[in-house]
């Protein structure tokens, strides 16, 4: 049986080559966030991410003219597909919008996996 070829880590920047099935580097492997069903972690609605939080996220998005605040501060532009807790409300953050950020998604996932580590 042939094996999958290999392709570039899924992490923005890195040029390493990984084997098919994996996405990113040994370096970068830390990123990749593993989610779990949401029998084991339950519905979007019992973690607090409701039609409350649906208002929440347009608002802030609006707030922060659409741009991904992670990359305005390092001189890119980009739109921001994701709403992010500043500090993770399992380190205590809260929903206020003062810890809400717009955010890209590859920039989200780095600083997921980041939070994860």
């Amino acid at each position: 049986m042939p094996t999958r070829p290999m392709r570039p880590c899924k992490h923005r920047g890195c040029s390493a080559l990984v084997p098919g099935g994996k996405t990113y580097c040994m370096q970068h492997a830390c990123e990749e966030v593993k989610w779990k069903p949401d029998a084991v972690r339950g519905n979007r609605h019992a973690r607090g991410y409701g039609s409350a939080w649906a208002k929440r996220r347009d608002r802030i998005l609006l707030r922060d003219c659409g741009l991904c605040q992670v990359c305005r501060r390092t001189g890119r532009v980009s739109l921001a597909t994701e709403v992010d807790h500043i500090v993770p409300k399992a380190q205590g953050g809260t929903d206020d919008d003062a810890n809400l950020q717009s955010i890209c998604h590859p920039c989200h996932a780095t600083k997921t996996g980041g939070e994860r580590r």
